[in-house]
């Protein structure tokens, strides 16, 4: 895992745990962005698993440039707080 597999991951995570919050907070008040938090969250959660991975190796950064652009689309409504995270991963993916 390179430098930059470091960080990228350890934006994703940021943006996943405030995922996780988000989420916890929309399902106590049965709030109708719960679903779309949900597939969030998961993706963050996968998206960071596919960063750490030791056996094989994870990608190119590159790689994941289309998947942190369709989670900063999702960002909406109440979701809208987690996009300046994937904003700042999209930035390190692009750096590279």
């Amino acid at each position: 895992m390179t430098v930059t597999h470091q960080e990228l991951a350890a934006v994703v995570r940021k943006a996943r745990d405030h995922a996780k919050a988000l989420l916890d907070e929309l399902q106590t008040q049965g709030h109708p962005d719960t679903r779309q938090s949900s597939s969030l969250y998961l993706a963050l959660v996968t998206l960071q698993k596919r960063l750490q991975a030791v056996d094989p190796p994870p990608p190119a950064i590159a790689r994941f440039v289309p998947e942190l652009e369709q989670m900063a689309r999702a960002c909406s409504g109440k979701l809208t707080s987690i996009k300046p995270l994937i904003d700042e991963a999209l930035r390190l993916a692009h750096g590279q």
